[in-house]
């Protein structure tokens, strides 16, 4: 048995605009990114504990998360323990493959109490001013957009008045108790929004847990991405403007192996308990061809310039 769960996924974007510059380059404004999903464990017990996964992608924060849900419900808190949580291994597991491979700038980081206990930095780390939005969270959690407010009186009271902008969109929204999970998803992709739910309850005496939930809707967010990538690629390799043996090219024969792997993965969760998608559980090879049709809307001017040069013929264009 475990405690109910709640937690939203946001993809978040803060505007950083010093109000008092004069000159040019103090008045960019600084951008911050980031995915972000609270996790709060054991809620309503004595093992009560609460976490912030930040990371530069939506699977990635989904995923580490499922990993921490999955571990205080079979271990107890993480926090405090004899044997410290081994966060990199833990890490490294999640991430290996194609996600380390192919995405140099990852990055991830775990908080509690305000406080970084663990990240990596790939090429392109986290901005330290998500560090400052935590510490103030921390300080009133309560609100979370109330920080934003605590975190311009912290630069003020350093000399520098500041505006924060502040957008935010829910990507995955999770509900989880034994009997039932519940789950809505919404990817704002460049050809197409995906927006779906699913429900899982118990099947065969299993519970629902958390993590199997997080897991799965991780599968669902990372497919949609690679579907288009791979859709992309295709129109790419068929009208010759990429070349077979490069990177770019191989990136995509590769994406078209995970997605596989994903779909597997979803379906032994649809295996283990009874789930229900509404309206329809997201087809993949759709998406693809939807990506592959957007593709060759961008693409039609290379397009173009490649049967002009001879190239390609027209035979290969209509295809």
């Amino acid at each position: 048995m475990s405690s109910p769960f709640n937690a939203s996924l946001l993809r978040e974007r803060f505007v950083i605009r010093d109000v008092t510059a004069t000159d040019a380059d103090s008045s960019v404004p600084i951008v911050a990114l980031s995915n972000r999903l609270a996790v709060p464990l054991g809620a309503g017990t004595d093992e009560e504990e609460y976490f912030v996964v930040r990371a530069q992608n939506m699977h990635s924060c989904a995923r580490l998360a499922a990993r921490l849900s999955q571990d205080h419900f079979e271990n107890g808190p993480i926090m405090g323990r004899k044997k410290p949580f081994e966060w990199e291994d833990a890490w490294l597991l999640l991430s290996k493959g194609y996600e380390r491979k192919w995405n140099p700038q990852r990055w991830v980081a775990v908080y509690h109490k305000g406080r970084v206990v663990f990240e990596e930095k790939g090429a392109g780390a986290r901005h330290p001013f998500l560090d400052i939005i935590e510490q103030c969270d921390a300080v009133n959690p309560d609100s979370y957009e109330e920080s934003l407010k605590i975190a311009e009186d912290a630069f003020k009271q350093a000399g520098k008045f500041v505006h924060i902008e502040y957008d935010s969109n829910v990507a995955l929204i999770l509900s989880t108790k034994d009997e039932e999970g519940k789950c809505g998803v919404i990817v704002r992709g460049p050809s197409r929004t995906t927006t779906f739910n699913f429900t899982a309850k118990m099947k065969a005496g299993r519970y629902v847990k958390a993590s199997q939930c997080l897991t799965a809707a991780a599968a669902f967010l990372e497919a949609i991405q690679l579907a288009f990538l791979v859709g992309m690629t295709n129109v790419k390799s068929r009208y010759r403007l990429i070349e077979t043996l490069s990177d770019d090219a191989r990136k995509g024969r590769e994406a078209a192996q995970k997605l596989g792997r994903l779909n597997v993965a979803i379906s032994q969760f649809e295996q283990l308990l009874d789930v229900v998608y509404r309206p329809d559980r997201p087809e993949f090879p759709r998406m693809i061809d939807d990506a592959e049709a957007f593709a060759r809307k961008v693409l039609a001017k290379e397009i173009e310039r490649k049967i002009a040069e001879e190239e390609l013929d027209e035979a290969e264009e209509a295809r």
